[in-house]
């Protein structure tokens, strides 16, 4: 199994990377948000996940290792598959995963393409205990409503993503989030 990778960025299609290690070629699934700060040719370093199955092994990687912890214990809980735990953590993020397993508000988690009401509460029952977080606040559930509704009018989620990741901190609520959101992903 391998835990961590680093080498050459070979390809990128989408979160879809391959990556040159001592003359093989790593194809590695990660976040959009880690993708769009890759570039071809340059020097990269994936914290991974090897998922075994019946007739594939998947690499899963990630920028930083918190991320890959939370995603380790999101395809813990029965129902939630690498592919849907990578899009959880791509959407939500670590911080407001965290978030919803301490506060036990799972409607942050149902605001999330493809995680309905059950496996949002079997998110937080299975997970609760396990995450442990000093930092319980709104702003993470902002960021998920920020994110679903700049995707509603029909921005890249890599785009997205990377304009959350830079929102001030002094900006408070959802809507001064979305006002400079539309205002900077124009630019």
């Amino acid at each position: 199994m391998f835990g961590h990778i680093a080498g050459k960025v070979f390809d990128i299609r989408g979160n879809r990377i391959i990556v040159k290690v001592g003359g093989l070629g790593f194809v590695i699934f990660t976040t959009p948000a880690y993708a769009s700060n890759l570039k071809t040719g340059s020097e990269s370093e994936f914290w991974t996940h090897t998922a075994v199955r019946e007739n594939a092994i998947d690499l899963y990687g990630f920028e930083k290792e918190d991320e890959l912890r939370i995603f380790e214990l999101l395809i813990t809980v029965s129902g939630v598959g690498p592919k849907s735990g990578l899009a959880i953590l791509s959407v939500a993020g670590v911080k407001a995963i965290e978030e919803a397993v301490a506060t036990g508000d799972t409607s942050a988690l149902t605001k999330i393409s493809g995680v309905g009401r059950k496996t949002a509460e079997k998110i937080v029952l299975e997970l609760s205990g396990k995450v442990l977080t000093s930092r319980v606040g709104s702003g993470a559930s902002e960021n998920i409503d920020v994110f679903e509704a700049l995707k509603s009018l029909g921005y890249r989620e890599r785009d997205i993503q990377e304009i959350i990741k830079n929102l001030p901190k002094e900006l408070n609520g959802t809507n001064e989030k979305i006002k400079f959101a539309l205002k900077n992903l124009g630019k």
